[in-house]
């Protein structure tokens, strides 16, 4: 193989030459892509979800769903339009460098038709790709299965003990994980390298589907190493540009954009100006990455083949005649573009900015209390959330053996006493011996677990109380128990109730029809309409505008979990969120604070850094509250 700096020039070369043309293709490919794959995978998601017998799917029920055969069918058959597309795609763009070679003028629609008449050999050698790699795949995920087995089925223990005590069983599992992720991406690269050249192979010298893999990776032997350096410098390369440019975008709009907040109309503006320079930036990255990306994978396989072996005889095909034109820049198409881009630029800050929440309205709900001060889930965290000045507290409800309702997250005592005890075979008696609170601190030693009675008598008056009800496959009368607790200390108006488990939040509509109740969840699928609940708790590495927007048009209310640094509770308060659940209450009440003395550009402002997926920098001193 020749030297780096030949192969360098050469791509140099063809990509200064041919970029008009293979960045035309790549858009053309992307339009067809958004086309043609936005409806067909909503309609075949839909009609996948109706088959599986639901209407909105949530965490649990999606990851059961993708391991059933409905699932399968959707994921294999979304996924395969996809990759067919994208290989369509490399194929129109990888005959844009040898077409020119004829010293005339390239017609896009010829290197269309070309990757048109060969979608069917294109389409199987990607197959073959596909299936190879699942092979590839099917021992790892067996081994993830075994790990799965031993730490969670064997042992059956929480998933917070595991990642709070870190046992050596958890440990060793992590590490023998890790070994075989680096095993599995060195295959993955070994593969990947090996079959590079399997496209072109197809293309330019009409290997068939069947040996194209075979002859891809005896091209690749010996060069494996060099392949893989080139395809690793091109991504670092584009990651580089991209942090670059984001980072000049964001600079230019912290420099310009303060400097008009004088006028309202400007601001929203330089806001829109921003943004549109931002997508345009983005865009031409993206399409800087993909055509160059071809350009060296032609280049590279080109080496490895003589002219002779490409059949090029495709270049020939008749092409529409067309004029020579060139495009003159006037002072009038000056103007036109000014006035459209001034527009353009407007209408975009204006949309922007209409999601911008100027006025706080958001609950400030403890997580387990105020659990990074106290022990979670207990009296202490319970009176810390109040002095905090935190409007609810949230905390987790389960039963004992004996049937008393009490308020405990885990299953068991391992991660909190260091106890292989279960929450359900164990009696009040038990738990009255219990220390809950050393684990967190000494001075908490004479914390125990404590019953939802206990808990609400000491927030009547204080504090909302928000009920999880916990499952893990052992509960009996939990809902009607604990309907009857809150009505015994008359606090029906002062409670909401939540589950992972729709099951559960069904029985309690049952019970108590008129009571608040909400859905514990990550992600979800489907329309959020169809679920029976007053509100939604997401977490907060899943929320977007989107979900905050169909959940208030839907009728219900969105609180977000567990958010514990200020940025992140400033960009959720400005997203609109209703609730906001984190660990550090008094963080979040001075977050509220220091929002509400903030002008109106101010605001703003956080919102666009949000919106470029820059953190906003609320005062950091406040973070260790």
């Amino acid at each position: 193989m020749a030297g780096p700096r030949p192969v360098l020039n050469h791509i140099t070369h063809d990509f200064r030459r041919y970029w008009k043309q293979l960045a035309l293709t790549d858009i053309i490919y992307k339009i067809v892509t958004f086309v043609l794959l936005t409806p067909l995978v909503s309609i075949l998601f839909r009609v996948s979800v109706a088959l599986y017998g639901e209407t909105l799917l949530t965490d649990y029920d999606i990851l059961f769903f993708f391991l059933g055969p409905v699932g399968w069918l959707c994921f294999i058959t979304a996924g395969g339009l996809w990759l067919g597309i994208v290989a369509l795609e490399q194929a129109a763009l990888m005959a844009v460098i040898p077409a020119s070679q004829s010293h005339e003028r390239i017609h896009i629609i010829i290197v269309l038709r070309f990757a048109m008449a060969n979608a069917w050999p294109v389409i199987q050698v990607t197959a073959r790709m596909v299936a190879f790699t699942l092979l590839t795949i099917a021992p790892f995920l067996a081994a993830a299965g075994i790990a799965y087995f031993v730490l969670f089925i064997r042992n059956d223990h929480s998933i917070d003990y595991y990642l709070q005590e870190k046992p050596p069983i958890f440990l060793a599992v992590l590490g023998i994980g890790s070994i075989l992720s680096v095993v599995f991406i060195v295959v993955l690269f070994c593969l990947f390298t090996g079959w590079l050249f399997a496209l072109p192979l197809v293309l330019f010298e009409k290997v068939r589907p069947s040996d194209a893999l075979r002859q891809s990776s005896a091209r690749a032997r010996g060069h494996r190493r060099k392949l893989l350096l080139w395809i690793v410098g091109w991504a670092l390369a584009s990651t580089v540009l991209t942090a670059v440019a984001t980072s000049i975008v964001i600079w230019l709009a912290q420099f310009f954009v303060p400097r008009v907040t004088a006028s309202l109309v400007l601001l929203f503006f330089a806001i829109g100006l921003t943004l549109l320079v931002w997508i345009a930036v983005n865009l031409a990255i993206n399409l800087l990455s993909i055509t160059s990306f071809t350009t060296i994978l032609f280049n590279l396989y080109r080496h490895f083949a003589r002219e002779s072996d490409m059949d090029l005889s495709w270049r020939g095909a008749s092409r529409p005649a067309s004029k020579k034109t060139r495009f003159q820049l006037t002072r009038s198409r000056l103007l036109v573009a000014g006035i459209v881009s001034v527009l353009a630029a407007t209408t975009v800050g204006v949309l922007a900015m209409q999601s911008v929440c100027l006025e706080d309205d958001v609950t400030i709900i403890a997580h387990r209390g105020s659990s990074k001060a106290a022990p979670e889930n207990t009296i202490a965290a319970v009176r810390k959330a109040i002095e905090d000045r935190a409007d609810w507290i949230e905390i987790d409800v389960q039963e004992t053996a004996d049937g008393q309702v009490v308020v405990f997250h885990d299953k068991d005592f391992k991660r909190v006493a260091g106890m292989d005890l279960n929450i359900w075979d164990a009696t009040m008696a038990d738990l009255r011996d219990i220390d809950v609170g050393s684990w967190f601190a000494p001075e908490f030693k004479d914390e125990r677990v404590p019953t939802l009675s206990e808990i609400l008598q000491e927030c009547k008056g204080n504090i909302g109380v928000n009920i999880e009800l916990k499952h893990y496959g052992r509960a009996r009368q939990l809902e009607q128990r604990v309907a009857n607790i809150v009505e015994v200390h008359d606090m029906a108006s002062d409670i909401v109730i939540m589950s992972l488990n729709k099951d559960a939040l069904q029985r309690m509509r049952i019970v108590r029809p008129d009571w608040t109740v909400g859905l514990l969840m990550s992600v979800s699928a489907g329309n959020l309409k169809k679920i029976n609940a007053d509100f939604l708790a997401v977490n907060g590495s899943f929320i977007n505008r989107n979900l905050i927007r169909s959940a208030h048009k839907s009728g219900k209310e969105v609180y977000v979990w567990t958010v514990n640094d200020a940025p992140t509770m400033s960009n959720l308060i400005g997203h609109g969120i209703d609730g906001l659940i984190t660990d550090k209450p008094l963080l979040a009440r001075l977050v509220l604070e220091q929002r509400a003395e903030m002008s109106v550009p101010e605001r703003l402002l956080l919102e666009l850094a949000t919106i470029l997926g820059v953190r906003s920098k609320i005062n950091p001193s406040i973070d260790d509250a």
